[in-house]
């Protein structure tokens, strides 16, 4: 891959990280004001470690390593903060897909007094959407949900599908977990 290849991608995934500001602002422009939006760096791996205890070790450590892979130019990382604290971190990767891009890890801090509480997942997963419809791929899968959380990316519009996972058709419309931009409102 080449420094071009590379310079696109960057601009291509800055993109995706101002569409989840954008959103940010559309849902709640109150708590956008307090948001930022970022890629994974060693400050949001010290801040995640720093998270009282959660039971669920995703390795965000190395995400690091990973960014410096070429097999991993196309991927995409999102570090959300509120203020000063890490608010949650997402990676997702297209792989060698040509047609879907994979959320590997998307986790949000466990302090459940953080107000960014019910927006983090919402948020990272139409940056992810808006990327991969950047990158020309139909679908965004979630990779080994955990059970508890099926139901909150079912009412992201979510939906089984044989033979690809848990998954969100982007050929169906670019759309929030409203039915808004759904052909026929479906």
């Amino acid at each position: 891959m080449d420094g071009w290849q590379l310079a696109e991608f960057a601009g291509l995934k800055q993109a995706a990280r101002e569409q989840v500001t954008q959103d940010a602002w559309q849902k709640n422009g109150t708590l956008a004001v307090r948001l930022k939006v970022d890629e994974i760096d060693e400050r949001a791996i010290l801040a995640h470690e720093a998270w009282h205890q959660d039971h669920y070790d995703f390795g965000w450590d190395r995400v690091l390593k990973w960014k410096t892979r070429p097999a991993n130019a196309r991927a995409l990382d999102i570090a959300l903060w509120h203020d000063d604290q890490l608010a949650g971190m997402c990676w997702a990767s297209p792989q060698a897909s040509k047609e879907k891009i994979m959320v590997l890890y998307l986790q949000r801090n466990p302090d459940s007094t953080l107000p960014t509480r019910g927006y983090v997942a919402p948020l990272y997963l139409s940056g992810v959407r808006y990327y991969a419809l950047m990158l020309g791929l139909q679908w965004v899968v979630i990779r080994d949900p955990l059970p508890q959380a099926r139901a909150a990316y079912e009412l992201d519009g979510f939906r089984q599908v044989k033979g690809i996972g848990l998954a969100y058709d982007l050929a169906r419309g670019y759309a929030s977990h409203t039915l808004e931009g759904f052909p026929n409102g479906q």
